[in-house]
């Protein structure tokens, strides 16, 4: 049977799902919709067109769905597990975040990568299995969650409820797969410091570099310097005055906080400005200690061999009045441990109060794993890709809640990766290349002994 039926259906999908915002509000949070309304509107159209497409959905009190063919029920299960919600869209689109466009070969939308498109193909990676009608050795579900760019207790709540599966993977990482993946812990910082600024407001979520930053500074503050200091830096910004004060706006450029290299961050840059021009003792704490996003600033500078560098993301500042608020991200590698960073951190930022809000620990998994195997050889065999290498991701995903799971796309070596990023895109071309190796997989982790 061709693949090739299935892919204006994907398509017209996946732009239609990304049209649903579902980003977490805790405004409409209820005990039906644990994650907002725009959260459970994904939700509901998920569980409904499986339920159209004559799948059987079974429903985990609003935290998760796992969409299965009927009948197929076995002692051993697979679990294909994607999320449906998203992070806010943030600033700088070209096309409506929220708009589902096909422009140019692409489909445009906060989720397209990140992950309602990996959602789609393996959705249809399912109905491909049923339509093949290949007696299955093992039940095979395509699990959604509703809180993976939070806290993963949706699929945490799965789990208690359905019990582990006997192998699991995730469409959220790249090519072949992820043998492991660091640490990531995210730190609150809260405290009070005399300073020169009034106000400031900087990021748009924990896991994610800031993409804009802006602030009110006092204290007589000379509006022209701030200029200079722009303009000899290089960084995108404005400077205006509002009355007394001086407002400075800096832009940086988003990405996810697991790969910090491929942004700019635009509230350390603002830190930068206030400090080289105010002389602000803040500022140049809070600038010293995250400006370099491998941790050398707060002692935090660790390389732990094959998983590679510590980074470290400050995602959100607020200060207001003197009182400090933010959330940092860190990403680790084995052979250190929470508590020592988190000591390293309080002495960098001795004037403020550190508390350790999130961890989960390094996971690593079995490479002689013979699930490990199906999912290189199929990798390998239909992309061409044959010198493909498992390696260490940086990234946090349902792996660190999931037993036996592993990340198995959908980025290849040398694909942009948008995840969190304005402009966020799946071409379509990259859906047809992907599609035939989701379906294959799913079948043969189904079928083989």
């Amino acid at each position: 049977m061709s693949f090739d039926k299935y892919y204006p259906d994907i398509i017209s999908s996946i732009s239609d799902f990304i049209r649903i915002p579902t980003v977490y509000d805790a405004a409409t949070a209820t005990r039906d919709m644990p994650y907002g309304k725009g959260v459970y509107a994904g939700y509901e159209w998920l569980r409904e067109k499986a339920l159209s497409d004559g799948f059987e959905v079974l429903e985990f009190d609003g935290h998760a769905l796992a969409i299965r063919i009927p009948g197929n029920v076995s002692a051993e299960r697979i679990d294909v597990i994607s999320h449906l919600d998203v992070v806010p869209a943030g600033n700088g689109w070209h096309e409506d975040p929220f708009g589902g466009a096909v422009i140019d070969g692409a489909i445009y939308g906060r989720g397209a990568q990140d992950m309602k498109g990996p959602l789609m193909l393996t959705y249809y990676g399912l109905k491909y299995l049923r339509d093949q009608g290949i007696p299955l050795k093992r039940e095979i579900r395509v699990v959604a969650g509703c809180d993976e760019e939070r806290t993963m207790d949706d699929i945490r709540h799965y789990i208690k409820k359905a019990g582990d599966p006997v192998f699991a993977f995730t469409p959220d990482g790249a090519f072949p797969y992820a043998l492991g993946e660091k640490g990531a812990l995210m730190w609150e910082v809260n405290g009070t410091a005399e300073t020169c600024i009034e106000v400031l407001e900087g990021g748009v979520q924990c896991n994610v570099v800031s993409p804009v930053a802006w602030a009110l500074i006092g204290n007589g503050a000379k509006a022209g310097e701030y200029e200079r200091m722009l303009d000899e830096k290089g960084y995108p910004g404005n400077v205006s005055r509002e009355g007394y004060k001086i407002r400075i706006e800096v832009a940086g450029k988003a990405a996810h906080a697991s790969m910090p290299e491929t942004g700019e961050n635009a509230t350390v840059r603002l830190l930068e400005i206030i400090s080289l021009v105010s002389k602000d003792m803040l500022a140049r704490l809070l600038y010293e200690c995250f400006h370099d996003y491998n941790g050398k600033g707060a002692g935090l500078d660790f390389d732990m061999g094959s998983m590679g560098r510590l980074t470290l993301n400050l995602g959100i500042l607020k200060i207001r009045n003197g009182r400090v608020f933010a959330q940092v991200d860190c990403r680790y590698p084995y052979g250190i441990t929470s508590g020592m960073l988190t000591n390293r951190l309080k002495g960098a930022l001795n004037l403020l109060d550190v508390t350790l809000k999130y961890d989960d620990r390094p996971t690593l998994a079995d490479k002689d794993s013979p699930w490990l195997k199906m999912l290189l050889d199929t990798y390998r065999e239909i992309s061409g890709d044959t010198g493909a290498e498992p390696f260490i991701s940086g990234g946090v995903t349902y792996c660190k809640a999931v037993k036996n799971c592993v990340t198995f796309g959908p980025s290849r070596k040398g694909d942009p990766v948008l995840a969190h990023q304005a402009d966020e895109n799946i071409g379509i071309e990259n859906i047809k290349q992907l599609f035939p190796i989701y379906a294959t997989a799913m079948m043969r982790l189904a079928t083989r002994q």
